[in-house]
């Protein structure tokens, strides 16, 4: 009977692990998180590991090929208590499949959210934050003299 895993990879080597245990004829599954950041003034899209460091692997219980996994590249070992390997539910990897392509997460801020803009012009001024303006840009609310106003900024000299 298959089961499922947890083995403990290398710092940041997961995407390796997985690729040479796929290699192997090894099924592994990691889920990733799309998270959306400001990255030198531009939006961008970038995956990391849901679980840093850890990878699931789907094994025969009583004739799998457990010393194979743990000689894998990018493998430290697997996950154990005591003298027995920790199993992972069906369930929760059947969960994290289907989840794992609607996971995304904004660092962006929100609309109606205050940020505070470091520009040379308007150091230390708060504004409020309204919607993207192209890339590299965003478009704040900024009172002066006491009214409202549309200002357009780059992403780089707000900080949230």
């Amino acid at each position: 009977m298959e089961s499922w895993y947890l083995v403990l990879c290398k710092p940041r080597q997961e995407e390796r692990a997985q690729t040479n245990l796929h290699n192997q004829g090894i099924k592994a599954f990691y889920p990733k998180l799309t998270t959306e950041k400001l990255i030198k003034g531009r939006r961008t899209l970038k995956q990391s590991a849901l679980f840093p460091n850890y990878l699931f692997v789907c094994l025969e219980s009583q004739n799998g090929n457990f010393s194979a996994v743990k000689n894998t590249r990018g493998i430290s070992g697997f996950v154990s208590y005591g003298a027995n390997y920790q199993i992972v539910p069906q369930k929760l990897i059947e969960q994290l499949q289907c989840e794992r392509l609607q996971t995304t997460e904004s660092l962006l801020p929100k609309p109606g959210d205050v940020v505070n803009v470091s520009s040379a012009s308007f150091k230390n001024i708060q504004a409020i934050y309204k919607e993207l303006d192209g890339d590299i840009r965003s478009i704040l609310l900024i009172n002066l003299l006491n009214k409202p106003i549309q200002m357009s900024v780059d992403n780089k000299d707000i900080e949230f």
